[in-house]
């Protein structure tokens, strides 16, 4: 597959902001660094990639803020961030309506899966939830790709007052099923909000993409899919009244024991077992 630049991908990117927002979308989640060929960070450590980074803020950020000011939304922004020399990481700008950074999430969780993350990136060390300065004023924060596979990110969220969570993706063929479906829609009943998922699609490399972006609802209903379709926009109206009754109904957030669970994550753990 032949490469794409920075450019090439922020302009298809922008595209699609465009078009979500002309469509009404007040918040808006591109995929996980959607500025980069992520197949790039497969193998071995290729070094050529770091003159891509950007900072926060930067061109790409001040491009995006220029939709977001014009349509008075907000986006959050994945991209391949260079905070200092020889400091980076799997960023997520989120950009507001005066076409401003607001925040900005640093992947936490980063991968070593498949994919070699850890050989770019140093691991986020902080959580951050924000409101929209409209109506409802609806809280949201932010995790990335790897993230989702531990429960206590989005817990925390949630625990920050978090009524929406935003999770951008870049998952190929081995992070199917119910690897994707089960728990993206776990989180949502984890934690009684709702949980939006971006996710890359098609041909990238030797490595196929599988999208299935979604958005799931406080109860863990999927109200919105966007199947293997390629530049796919997905919406949804997100009623928060239903993050109240979800948790009523189970009140997860209410029972949570982190004053016990915390001599427990105090310990070694699993590598104690060795």
């Amino acid at each position: 597959m032949p490469r794409t630049s920075v450019q090439e991908k922020l302009d298809r990117t922008l595209k699609l902001i465009e078009k979500a927002s002309k469509d009404g979308c007040q918040i808006i989640v591109a995929g996980e660094l959607c500025t980069s060929d992520y197949d790039r960070f497969y193998g071995e450590k290729d070094v050529s990639l770091f003159p891509e980074a950007e900072s926060i803020p930067g061109p790409s950020t001040d491009a995006v803020g220029k939709l977001t000011k014009k349509f008075k939304n907000y986006v959050i922004f994945p991209m391949f961030e260079k905070a200092a020399p020889g400091i980076y990481y799997n960023s997520a700008a989120t950009i507001g309506p005066d076409g401003t950074v607001v925040g900005n999430y640093r992947k936490t969780h980063v991968a070593g899966v498949q994919v070699l993350e850890k050989l770019y990136f140093r691991a986020g060390q902080d959580f951050k939830v924000w409101e929209t300065t409209f109506e409802p004023h609806a809280r949201f924060g932010t995790i990335i790709c790897h993230d989702r596979r531990y429960p206590e990110t989005s817990r925390i969220l949630a625990m920050l007052g978090a009524e929406m969570m935003f999770c951008p993706t870049a998952a190929p063929g081995y992070a199917g099923g119910v690897h994707w479906s089960v728990v993206n829609t776990a989180r949502a009943v984890d934690t009684g909000m709702f949980c939006i998922y971006s996710n890359r699609v098609g041909p990238e490399g030797n490595k196929k993409y599988f999208g299935e972006s979604m958005i799931v609802n406080p109860h863990g209903e999927v109200i919105a899919h966007g199947g293997d379709k390629e530049n796919a926009v997905i919406a949804a109206d997100c009623d928060l009244a239903l993050v109240d009754e979800a948790r009523i109904a189970v009140p997860t957030l209410r029972d949570i024991r982190n004053d016990f669970y915390v001599k427990y994550y105090s310990k070694p753990g699993y590598d104690a077992l060795i």
